[in-house]
C-alpha cells in the first residue's frame, strides 16, 4: 500500500480532446488498453463528454456547487458526493453549476471507467470516521487521515490517493474520502 500524491497522477487528454483528466490507477497495458480506470477530471466549460462504447462510467463531484448531466436527454443532478452511474455509450453533455459567492470555483469530479464484460465495480463517498468498506483505492476528497490495521497512519491531501489497499483493513479517522472496489 502506498500514498499517491495528487502531482503524481497522470494527466491524460479527453477522448474528445475538449479537456484532461489526472489517472489515478488503471490496469492500462503496455499497448494502452485498459479494462478499468480511475481519474480526476476537472470540468472547467459546460459541454460533451466523451462517448466510450462499451464502458460503464461513474462519477462524483468532489469539488465546486456541482454539474447537470443530459444523458440521451434525461437531466441527471449532480450534486457534490453522490455517485452518478451512466453508459459510455449515451450522448452525454454536461451543464457546471457556478457558485453565485466564487464564480471561479471550479467543478471536479472522480470517475470511475470499467469496460462491460470486462471489469466493474463501485465508487462509495465515506465522510464520517470509521471502519471502510474493502477496496482497491482510497481518493481523499478533503485532507484526510486513515489508519491500517496494524498502526499506521496515512495523512492524504485532497486529492491525493492510498493505492494497493485491498487486503488492508483501513479506517477513516478523519476527512472525507472516496473507496473504489472493482470486480475484474
Amino acid at each position: 500500500m502506498r500514498v499517491q500524491r495528487f502531482g503524481e497522477h497522470r494527466a491524460m487528454p479527453w477522448a474528445n480532446g475538449l479537456g484532461a483528466s489526472y489517472e489515478v490507477a488503471s490496469d492500462r497495458n503496455v499497448d494502452g488498453v485498459w479494462t478499468w480506470r480511475v481519474a480526476i477530471a476537472p470540468v472547467v466549460l459546460d459541454g460533451p463528454f466523451s462517448v466510450m462504447p462499451g464502458v460503464d462510467r461513474q462519477l462524483v463531484v468532489i469539488n465546486g456547487e456541482g454539474m447537470t448531466l443530459s444523458i440521451d436527454g434525461e437531466i441527471v443532478e449532480c450534486p457534490p458526493g453522490r455517485v452518478v452511474r451512466f453508459s459510455g455509450d449515451s450522448t452525454t453533455e454536461a451543464h457546471v453549476i457556478r457558485s453565485t459567492n466564487s464564480p471561479d470555483s471550479q467543478v471536479v469530479d472522480l470517475g470511475l471507467m470499467t469496460v462491460r464484460s470486462a471489469a466493474s465495480g463501485q465508487i462509495v463517498v465515506v465522510e464520517a470516521a470509521g471502519g471502510l468498506l474493502a477496496s482497491d483505492l482510497v481518493v481523499a476528497l478533503t485532507e484526510s487521515l486513515l489508519s491500517d490495521g496494524i498502526g499506521t497512519q496515512y495523512g492524504l491531501g485532497a486529492r491525493d490517493a492510498l493505492v494497493g489497499t485491498r487486503a488492508s483493513a483501513l479506517a477513516l479517522l478523519r476527512g472525507s474520502v472516496a473507496v473504489v472496489r472493482l470486480n475484474s
